[in-house]
């Protein structure tokens, strides 16, 4: 039975409390053992009784023993190194003396720490898939022979279509592109893949030793993440490579937490809504005598656990919309429907609830072609501005409700006469929880969901949310339905 051999990583260092920190940190962080040794003579022995199974070497530039260059102890063996050094300027020299020596650690109190973190940086590494697109043969191994010593996993494409194609098969955080390719520039490739590859997902960095000077920015307006100049150092090149990496990780990892959050909230919501309505249920019974008399002083306790269950209920709701919403699971379910239709009817279910603040539902609704979407969800959309809107509104106020087409959109109006929102507190409306300065007339609550449910059902209808308001002048939402959205 055929097996791997053992993979080893060879610590070369002065310090033997160093060294024996240093065995703890690396081998738990790589999960391989360590061969220790403590002069440039033993390292050059390890280096060379071991080669094929040396993935990583870590040497002190205070090693002696042998008269010969420190590089040459694991260059000869082509063995990824870290190197350990008091002098920036001397590790720097032997870096660009040796290809194998992908990165320097500066000696501080924290030595052990930082060598321990770009360990497990590089063992993360082997999962790692970076893309090269480069017409260059030779820049193409060059940068493939680069990328695999930081453990990295690399792949190539001659062109911008081969690229394409690879990218339509597997995923890459990482991608170089070069400025020139055969086929198309690196700035187009660049703006191709931003079309299905977003930033949190995908980082690209353009390079080019092109001399213009506005073509760094015009890598980066069309979606790159970073730029190189050639000709780089390869320390340079792992630094940017590296710094995209963590930020793309950070980005997935919060991405993660948010899908966890949505997860962990949807579950609450849903498990509250039965004890909500057997809370209601049982204050009903009580209000209306079903449990034997009750006296007036009783009966209007009872109203007020109705009305506060009633209240928490749609609070779970809205939660456990937006957990929908926000997990990406929010259906739509398009079809031709006449928006006029649904505007009557949410407009008479809330007119129960606008008749209690004696405020006045206004309808002026233009004869309009079909649009096309989802009835339940453009219904729960209004229903939202139309609760907003009466919450919001002094008793003997009206809110208008109209309809209208122009050139390009079929539009839906809500317009009250109420408080108005600041100018500053606009671009913040749609935010989950976000609660202006202006409140409720009647002592509702405000949970600040409504409106982000809003602007989330519109998106998935291709819809613009516009609002114009003023303080004390009232605000006006219009909801604009492109007409090419629309059956023909």
């Amino acid at each position: 039975m055929h097996t791997e051999p053992k993979q080893y990583i060879l610590i070369a260092v002065t310090d033997s409390a160093m060294a024996a920190q240093l065995k703890e940190g690396v081998e738990t962080a790589s999960g391989k053992p360590c061969l220790i040794a403590s002069t440039s003579s033993e390292a050059y022995a390890f280096a060379a009784r071991y080669s094929e199974q040396l993935p990583l070497a870590i040497l002190d530039t205070a090693l002696s023993g042998i008269t010969e260059s420190l590089f040459y102890v694991t260059a000869e063996q082509c063995i990824p190194t870290l190197l350990i050094t008091d002098n920036y300027t001397e590790a720097c020299a032997s870096c660009s003396l040796s290809p194998t020596i992908i990165d320097i650690i500066i000696k501080s109190s924290d030595t052990v720490v930082n060598v321990v973190e770009t360990v497990q940086r590089l063992h993360r590494n082997q999962d790692t898939n970076v893309l090269i697109v480069e017409s260059s043969a030779s820049i193409r191994h060059y940068l493939s022979y680069i990328i695999s010593n930081y453990m990295l996993n690399p792949k190539t494409a001659k062109s911008g279509n081969e690229a394409i194609t690879l990218l339509e098969k597997q995923q890459y955080p990482l991608i170089l592109i070069d400025a020139h390719l055969t086929d198309m520039t690196g700035i187009d490739l660049t703006r191709i893949i931003r079309k299905t590859h977003p930033p949190e997902h995908t980082s690209i960095i353009g390079i080019s030793g092109n001399t213009d000077l506005h073509i760094s920015a015009m890598f980066l307006k069309s979606g790159a993440s970073d730029f190189l100049n050639k000709p780089f150092k390869k320390e340079e090149l792992y630094c940017r490579m590296i710094q995209n990496l963590k930020m793309t990780e950070l980005l997935t990892y919060l991405e993660q937490l948010n899908t966890l959050k949505n997860k962990m909230l949807g579950m609450a919501a849903h498990d509250l809504v039965s004890p909500i309505t057997g809370i209601q249920g049982l204050a009903t019974i009580l209000k209306e005598g079903y449990a034997g008399e009750v006296t007036s002083q009783q009966k209007e306790v009872a109203q007020a656990i109705y009305a506060a269950s009633d209240d928490m209920l749609t609070l779970v709701t809205d939660i456990l919309e937006v957990s929908t919403i926000e997990s990406g699971h929010l259906s739509i379910n398009k079809e031709s429907i006449q928006l006029n239709e649904i505007v009557a009817h949410r407009v008479g279910l809330a007119e129960l609830s606008s008749a209690r603040k004696s405020v006045t539902l206004e309808q002026h609704l233009t004869p309009l072609d079909n649009i096309y979407g989802d009835p339940k969800r453009i219904g729960q959309l209004l229903d939202n501005l139309l609760s907003n809107a009466i919450k919001f509104s002094n008793p003997k106020t009206t809110i208008q409700i109209s309809t209208q087409k122009t050139d390009d959109a079929i539009q839906l109006i809500v317009k009250d006469e109420g408080p108005g929102i600041a100018e500053e507190e606009i671009e913040k409306l749609f935010t989950p929880f976000t609660k202006g300065t202006a409140l409720p007339t009647g002592n509702e609550p405000s949970h600040g969901l409504g409106l982000h449910i809003v602007k989330r059902i519109a998106s998935a209808h291709n819809c613009s949310v516009d609002v114009a308001s003023s303080l004390g002048k009232g605000t006006k939402f219009t909801i604009s339905f492109p007409l090419q959205a629309a059956p023909k």
